[in-house]
C-alpha cells in the first residue's frame, strides 16, 4: 500500500507547475490526459521512461491527439513544464502525487478569480452609480489600483497551526489575519512564511490566501 505523503518540496513543485500551466491558459482537460496516463501505467515496468516518451510525443504537435487547433499548443507547453519541474524526480509515486495535486490546484486557480469577481461586483456597481457627478481628480483617486494584487506573494507570520487549518498574520499595512487549509505544512507558530494572494476586496485588503 502506498503511504507516501506530500512534503514541502513536492508541494512546491506541484504548486509551481500548476501556477505556470494556469498562467499560460493550459486546458485542464488536456493536462488530465497526462495524469490519466500515469495512473494507468504507474505499476508497469519502466514507467518513468514511458512517461518521458509520452512527453516527447506530446511535444510533437503532428503526433498529438487533437480535439481542436489549440490542443497541440497545450501539449507542447505541458511537455515543456513537466520536464522543467519533474526533471529531478525519480520516484513514480512522487510523480503521481505531484501531478494529482497539480491538477487540483489548476482547478482551484481557475475558480478563485471568478469567485473574487462575483464577490466584488455588487459593491463595484454601487460605486459606479455614484461617480458620474464627481470631479476627474477624485475619480482618478477612486480608481487607483490596490498595492497588493491577486497572484502576489507576501510575507506572513504563523499565528496558529492546527492542520488542515493554518492561521497567519500578513506583513501588510492592514495586518490581516487569515486562515488557509493545507494537507501538510512544515512551518511552526512564530515562523515567517510566504503566501500567495487569491482574493482582495475593493478596499485593497487581502481576503483569501494559499501557501506559496
Amino acid at each position: 500500500m502506498n503511504t507516501l505523503q506530500m512534503n514541502e518540496n513536492l508541494w512546491k513543485i506541484a504548486d509551481d507547475l500548476a501556477s505556470e500551466l494556469h498562467n499560460i491558459g493550459t486546458d485542464i482537460s488536456e493536462f488530465g490526459k497526462v495524469v490519466a496516463f500515469m495512473r494507468r501505467y504507474q505499476k508497469a515496468d519502466n514507467t518513468i521512461e514511458h512517461f518521458l516518451l509520452l512527453l516527447q510525443r506530446l511535444a510533437n504537435s503532428n503526433d498529438a491527439f487533437s480535439r481542436s487547433n489549440k490542443t497541440p499548443e497545450y501539449f507542447i507547453k505541458i511537455s515543456k513544464y513537466c520536464r522543467k519541474h519533474l526533471k529531478d524526480i525519480s520516484s513514480v509515486n512522487e510523480i503521481m502525487l505531484i501531478l494529482g495535486w497539480c491538477k487540483r490546484l489548476m482547478y482551484y486557480y481557475e475558480e478563485e478569480p471568478k469567485r473574487a469577481i462575483e464577490e466584488q461586483r455588487p459593491q463595484q456597481q454601487k460605486q459606479t452609480q455614484k461617480q458620474p457627478q464627481m470631479q476627474s481628480s477624485f475619480l482618478k483617486k477612486e480608481t487607483e489600483k490596490p498595492k497588493i494584487k491577486v497572484g502576489d506573494k507576501v510575507n506572513a507570520t504563523v499565528l496558529k497551526k492546527a492542520i488542515p487549518k493554518v492561521t497567519v498574520k500578513l506583513h501588510t499595512d492592514d495586518k490581516e489575519e487569515l486562515v488557509f487549509q493545507t494537507g501538510w505544512f512544515q512551518k511552526n507558530v512564530g515562523d515567517e512564511v510566504k503566501v500567495k494572494v487569491q482574493t482582495i476586496d475593493t478596499d485593497g485588503k487581502v481576503k483569501k490566501i494559499t501557501p506559496s
